[in-house]
């Protein structure tokens, strides 16, 4: 399984697990076969399930097919200038009988931006992120501008949302990748934002609703309206009210909601009853339960 996590991957399903001296290979159509090197044949069926598979969906962002002097397929790494003779796409293989469909494609908590986007191509959308100078904000916005799309990093931060844009650029040097100053905390923000949005005359197709306060002590905003509460939910909210328009004349679009696991630890469903002034990690908790 060392070539698996050479080109990035990891082998999750025992089932389709080789006996020893075998190895699987791919066609240029994309058609997978399995070689013996014990017996020195190849043949189109699993050697353990006996069935046929193909490649599912286009190469990842970044990845190019090239064949070397002896005829045999290579794979190119571009983002990661790396090579290697195992197509990146073999963790994503589909039957050959489609009859019955399923996937080996699965996500969890281990699972990646770059995974989860793998073999899709967003050239030509518009993508904002909010809160994507750092952490899972970052790593989304960097994933769907590897993939083609042009992304708006939406941030409170402008020197460290231009350090993320130099970071993505830093990667791969075509990527279409801006900064632009969101401050949920403050509704007037999430006004001029959305305006300077509008005016650029861009359709937006994908809005991810990311940032998100943590821990922060009982406080009011400018606009009269608790922290925690204005910039995890009420600032999304109002943002989407406003890019509505935009959305709906760019479909098929969607707006996704980040939320988190700690909405569990939530006051309501613990039957806390005492809301007036809870502490900053049942507020955090709180407002993701509620996310809009």
């Amino acid at each position: 399984m060392a070539a698996l996590r050479y080109a990035g991957l990891d082998d999750t399903d025992s089932e389709d697990e080789l006996p020893l001296g075998w190895e699987q290979r791919t066609t240029k159509d994309g058609w997978v076969y399995y070689a013996n090197h014990t017996e020195e044949k190849t043949q189109w069926e699993h050697p353990k399930t006996g069935k046929r598979k193909r490649i599912a969906g286009d190469l990842p962002y970044g990845w190019e097919q090239e064949t070397d002097e002896n005829g045999q397929v290579y794979f190119v790494d571009h983002i990661n200038k790396r090579t290697t003779y195992l197509d990146p796409r073999l963790a994503f293989t589909v039957d050959d009988n489609p009859t019955k469909p399923t996937t080996r494609q699965r996500y969890d908590g281990s699972t990646t931006a770059m995974e989860i986007l793998q073999g899709r191509d967003f050239t030509g959308k518009v993508v904002v992120v909010t809160g994507a100078n750092s952490g899972i904000g970052f790593e989304t916005a960097k994933s769907f501008a590897l993939h083609g799309a042009h992304v708006i990093l939406a941030c409170r931060n402008m020197t460290r949302a231009n350090e993320a844009v130099s970071r993505i650029l830093g990667e791969w040097h075509k990527a279409k990748v801006e900064a632009m100053t969101l401050d949920l905390a403050q509704l007037r923000s999430v006004q001029h934002f959305a305006q300077a949005f509008k005016a650029k005359n861009v359709p937006l197709h994908v809005l991810v609703c990311n940032a998100a306060a943590f821990a922060l002590p009982w406080s009011l905003t400018k606009d009269g309206l608790e922290t925690t509460f204005q910039v995890n939910h009420l600032g999304h909210f109002y943002l989407v009210q406003l890019l509505q328009d935009v959305l709906c004349r760019s479909a098929p679009a969607r707006v996704v909601v980040v939320s988190s696991e700690s909405h569990r630890k939530s006051a309501v469903l613990r039957g806390i009853r005492k809301l007036a002034h809870p502490s900053c990690f049942l507020q955090y908790c709180q407002y993701k339960l509620i996310r809009p």
